[in-house]
This record gives C-alpha cells, structure tokens and sequence, in this order.
C-alpha cells in the first residue's frame, strides 16, 4: 500500500492506509512543519472504514487539512 504525500500551509502531510478488522480501509497520518520546527503530530483513524486505500488516503489528507488550518488558527490566536 502506498502512502499519500502533500504539502500544505508549511507542513507535509504523509498519510498511510490500514486495513480494519472489517475488511475496511482506515488511514494513519503524520504531520512534520516544512521549518522542522516543532514535534511530529502522529493521528490515526479507526471508525467507519473505507472501501478503498485510495478512498482512506484522500480522506486522511482531508482530516490532516483541517487540523492545520486548526493549529494555525490557534498560533493566530496565541500571537495576538
């Protein structure tokens, strides 16, 4: 299985599928800032399932979207 890649808003996203004990797909996902600055966010998914790996990597990269623009929302917020 192969694992997805993108950058988005200064982090890479890599995001890997995992099979569920349904024959369902699930996704884990790793978030690094492109800076090297900060920690590795580690993140998994294991609800619902879906019926592809393709179908779980495109929704990992979807969930991983939305927790940047959520971390940065929350930098925003710390440096005002």
């Amino acid at each position: 299985m192969q694992e997805a890649t993108e950058e988005y808003r200064g982090y890479r996203i890599v995001v890997a599928p995992a099979k569920d004990c349904e024959d369902l797909w699930d996704f884990e996902y790793r978030l690094n800032r492109l800076d090297g600055a900060g920690q590795e966010r580690v993140r998994a998914q294991s609800a619902g399932g879906y019926a592809t790996p393709e179908t779980a990597c495109f929704a990992g990269i979807e969930v991983a979207r939305t927790e940047i623009d959520n971390l940065l929302a929350l930098e925003r917020a710390r440096q005002a």
